[in-house]
């Protein structure tokens, strides 16, 4: 009965619990935008990358046909 008392006397203040998830959802926010901040630049190195990975991909396939190689 007196755990039921001191939560009325308690409403409207957060509880411990409460106040973590609060500062975990502001954190979380906060990273999401800065990984959206960051999405152009992922995407310009992926691309990057993945014609680089192609331009290798070609030049070993020409190199193995001068060489005699199967592939």
């Amino acid at each position: 009965m007196l755990a039921w008392i001191r939560r009325l006397a308690r409403r409207g203040e957060p509880t411990p619990g409460q106040r973590a998830a609060e500062g975990a959802l502001g954190r979380a926010e906060a990273a999401l935008e800065e990984a959206e901040a960051r999405r152009p630049l992922v995407e310009a190195v992926a691309a990057h990358l993945r014609a680089q990975r192609s331009a290798n991909h070609f030049a070993e396939r020409i190199k193995a046909a001068l060489e005699g190689g199967a592939q």
